[in-house]
């Protein structure tokens, strides 16, 4: 089944990305993790995102169409990143979420993604 595996980082984890001091060894949190789902073969996908502050957010209401700087988020951790794995069932893709960096500060979501058929 392919999962996906969406990061929520704090804002003070997407500070660490920019310090130079601490940007090397954050990073690195997250070098060794996706390292670790390539290197058992589970990986398939998977980027970090830009700051939140680049973010456009897109809405239609009533037929039109509203772009706003954003995000506008009800939490205060912000998607920061995805990976998208192949794994054998929910139990397994849940371990490796659960070795995700941003659970220590943010959180993780994890989905399955449904096989409607298409191509991807």
């Amino acid at each position: 089944m392919r999962v996906m595996i969406l990061a929520h980082e704090s804002p003070g984890d997407f500070a660490q990305r920019d310090d130079q001091e601490k940007s090397a060894t954050y990073m690195g949190e997250w070098y060794a993790y996706s390292g670790a789902m390539k290197e058992a073969g589970v990986m398939l996908k998977g980027a970090a995102l830009e700051q939140p502050s680049t973010a456009t957010v897109v809405s239609v209401r009533n037929g039109v169409r509203k772009v706003e700087d954003g995000p506008f988020p009800d939490t205060k951790e912000q998607l920061g990143g995805f990976f998208v794995i192949e794994a054998p069932d929910m139990t397994k893709a849940v371990e490796w979420a659960s070795k995700c960096p941003s659970e220590k500060t943010g959180f993780v979501d994890v989905r399955a993604i449904p096989d409607y058929g298409q191509d991807e």
